[in-house]
């Protein structure tokens, strides 16, 4: 007797890895050669996740064709889609996968505490609700590690992208968990390779925020990030003197160079006469951000950080229910940085929209051209990459080819997302019609 066909969305799945498995692609099948890194099926509509950066565009190409052809062929598929691994990384230099925003930690001097103040506020937003990663890019002196509780070694996936590490809810990436010989003289391009592959092939997982860990100065590893990272906006370290100061100058002015908004400057150890041990420095920092003429206008300046012993011992610290003078002005900051990224999070894009970002223009093409055949009069939205207009363009040519036609077509700008389009097809019109972009 023939085999019962596959029932449950679990059945399913497993009926379309097995016909995958049989798909003859150079050097063995999709499966086994990691090209397709996760299969879902949910109501008879079956997406396969794909890796194209390993892929040329005659591949790319190839896969897509043989991937839905496979998936279309199982009993119980009613429709098969393709997406990218990375469609949710920005268009930058470096993309970053699985992080919502950025916002960097920096000062062109050593020693003012910035790494504490990484892991403070890191901390503190975790204490808040916020998913939170910290990525330490000092690779000639990691502190975020020892300062989280953080432990190597950065293991990887089965297609070789480095795990962060979890201290407590926080993930965690550094140099100084995978050297496990000890401090590396890392030079030059190795500096821009290292930090390249730690933070945008990392696997990070749906993290609402990711603080980066600046090194001192604006040298190799600071300039590649800075140029080619998504960075939302970044904040100043520094200690009350006229050399922090200055120091925090040069690193603002870099930052803005690049569009990166500084958020405001944090004065770092400054004297109290709440703390129980005396600051080394004499400034109270109050008007630290108002000398950095990069510092954004904020209608209250954040809060300084007093010499707080207690920073020392981050791992016990209480930020949620602060009780110590560096802990409240942490928690203080912690509001600014809050509000911040809500406002940079920007629009939402619907749930439902079909994810072409990161495909090959032609696998997204014809991608989008057979959701049309799924949803029938229903409108369609998808969110792509790129220039909208010329992908839009295509797609109504093809339909009026096609005696298809749309009554209107919406684009709106997602900013950091992308852009989602918006097809309303329409049966009785034969011109379709398109709005103007809106933001």
């Amino acid at each position: 007797m023939p085999a019962e066909p596959p029932q449950t969305d679990d059945e399913i799945k497993r009926a379309v890895v097995d016909r995958l498995r049989a798909v003859q692609i150079p050097g063995g099948d999709p499966i086994s050669e990691q090209l397709v890194e996760d299969v879902t099926v949910e109501s008879g509509v079956v997406t396969f996740v794909v890796n194209f950066k390993r892929l040329d565009q005659s591949m790319a190409d190839r896969i897509t064709d043989q991937l839905q052809g496979a998936g279309l062929a199982t009993p119980g598929v009613e429709h098969a889609r393709v997406a990218a691994v990375d469609a949710a990384a920005p268009e930058t230099g470096l993309p970053v996968t699985g992080v919502e925003s950025i916002i960097a930690i920096g000062s062109a001097k050593g020693g003012v505490g910035k790494s504490t103040v990484t892991v403070a506020l890191a901390k503190a937003l975790d204490a808040a609700g916020l998913e939170v990663a910290v990525f330490d890019a000092n690779v000639h002196a990691p502190d975020a590690p020892d300062l989280l509780g953080a432990e190597g070694p950065v293991r990887s996936t089965p297609s070789g992208s480095p795990i962060p590490v979890d201290a407590d809810g926080i993930e965690v990436m550094s140099v100084e968990l995978i050297a496990e010989d000890g401090p590396v003289a890392w030079r030059g391009a190795m500096v821009h390779d290292v930090v390249t592959d730690l933070l945008g092939n990392a696997d990070w997982t749906d993290r609402d925020v990711l603080l980066l860990d600046l090194p001192p100065g604006i040298g190799e590893a600071v300039t590649t990030l800075v140029q080619q990272a998504p960075i939302d906006g970044s904040l100043l370290v520094s200690t009350p003197t006229d050399e922090g100061v200055r120091a925090s100058e040069r690193t603002g002015a870099l930052l803005d160079s690049y569009g990166v908004p500084v958020i405001g400057a944090v004065a770092n150890m400054v004297a109290t006469d709440e703390a129980d041990v005396a600051s080394p420095y004499e400034g109270d920092g109050r008007s630290l951000a108002a000398e950095i003429e990069s510092v954004e206008v904020l209608e209250d300046a954040l809060e300084p950080i007093p010499f707080d012993p207690a920073l020392r011992e981050l791992q016990t610290c209480t930020f949620d229910e602060p009780s110590t003078p560096g802990e409240t002005a942490v928690a203080s900051i912690t509001e600014t940085l809050e509000a911040f990224l809500a406002d940079a999070a920007g629009p939402e894009a619907p749930a439902d929209a079909v994810d072409l970002r990161g495909l090959p223009p032609a696998a997204s093409q014809r991608q989008a051209l057979s959701e049309f055949g799924v949803t029938g009069d229903a409108p369609v939205s998808m969110l792509v990459r790129g220039e909208p207009r010329e992908f839009v363009d295509v797609i109504e040519g093809t339909l009026e080819r096609d005696d298809r036609s749309l009554a209107r077509t919406t684009i709106d700008d997602l900013g950091r997302e992308g852009w989602l389009v918006e097809f309303e097809p329409a049966a009785d019109s034969s011109t379709p019609s398109t709005s103007e972009p809106t933001a």
